[in-house]
Order: structure tokens, then sequence, then C-alpha cells
């Protein structure tokens, strides 16, 4: 004799599911972080306040559900840094491009100085961002195009911060051009050696 399905698997709580995330996105990407309530939520995504809270605690584990939802760029092993980190910048681009998450990103952000918790939810998502940079940088240094000893918490601080001042504060586009910039800098910087 088999089990029945667990909650989560049933088709009526995969679609409650699927409505409420539907109608998070909707809300943050109309109103912003200051219009979503788990209220609002309720009433656009016809579900009950008790059915939300059942899954996630507040609305910052409504925002990380949706962030986590989210493809992660994972480029395969290259035969370069820069190959490597154009091929994750290529798949970033075509994720955020596919997402309505990109316009809200930026003001989800500003509103972390305020909130520790929504700082905390998205601090979770961009650790698990920052694998596979970690993976390119990590296989830099063993091909000895970065030096050991390379600081690669700073180098992906370096990187995700260029392209985030790109994108968010002078409103540029990132090319492959600009990437392959931010290479050689890094490839110079980090080539230094303290006299």
């Amino acid at each position: 004799m088999t089990a029945p399905p667990s909650r989560s698997q049933r088709p009526r709580s995969l679609a409650a599911e699927r409505a409420i995330l539907s109608a998070t996105l909707r809300i943050l990407a109309e109103d912003g972080y200051a219009g979503l309530t788990i209220d609002r939520v309720a009433a656009t995504a016809r579900a009950s306040k008790s059915t939300i809270y059942r899954r996630w605690k507040n609305k910052e584990h409504l925002i990380l559900a949706l962030f986590e939802r989210l493809p992660v760029a994972m480029p395969e092993a290259g035969d370069s840094f820069e190959a490597e980190l154009l091929s994750a910048f290529r798949q970033f681009a075509r994720i955020m491009d596919e997402s309505p998450l990109r316009g809200v990103l930026p003001m989800l952000v500003a509103e972390c100085v305020n909130n520790p918790a929504l700082a905390a939810a998205l601090a979770k998502v961009n650790d698990r961002r920052r694998v596979p940079l970690r993976q390119i940088i990590e296989r830099a240094v063993e091909r000895g195009e970065l030096v050991r000893g390379t600081d690669v918490e700073l180098v992906i601080d370096v990187l995700q911060g260029a392209i985030a001042i790109r994108l968010y504060f002078l409103l540029d586009q990132v090319t492959e051009d600009w990437i392959r910039s931010l290479v050689q800098l890094i490839r110079d910087g980090a080539g230094r050696r303290e006299r």
C-alpha cells in the first residue's frame, strides 16, 4: 500500500503556490516592496492567509522563493578566465532578460538598507549566485591566470559590484567588450605582488 501524496505534491497545492508567487511578483512589479503585504497577496492570488503562512513565514520569504526559482548561470569549465566569465555573463543576461524580476531587484536592494530581514533573504540568494563565479576564479588560479593566494571573494565582489553599478546606477549596457576589459583589469590587479 503506497502512502498518499504529500500536501506539497498535490496539484491543488502546487496551483496555489504558483498563484501566490505570481501574485507576489505582480505586486512587486506594480507597487514595489512597500505595496507588498500578505493580505494583498492573498486577495490577488485568491488564497487564504493561512495557505501562505503554511509555506512562507513572511513577505521576505515570499521574495526569496521568487528568486530561488530563477536559474543560476552555471558555465562549463572552459580554457580561460575570460571565456568562462563571458559564458556566465551570456547565461546571466539571458536569465535576466526573460525574468520580470530584473526591474524589481534594484528597489529590493534599496529597501535592504532599512530592512534586515529582507537583506538576510537576499544575501541567501546572492550566496547561491556566487558559487559559479567562485568556481570560475578558482579554475583561473589553477591555470595560473590569477596568482595563488588571490582573494577569491574580493574578486567576486569586484565583478558583481562593477556589473551592478553599470546596470543600475549608470543605466548602461554590460557588453562583452566591457566584460573583457574587466577581466583584464582583474588579471592585472590580482597578478601584482606587494613590493
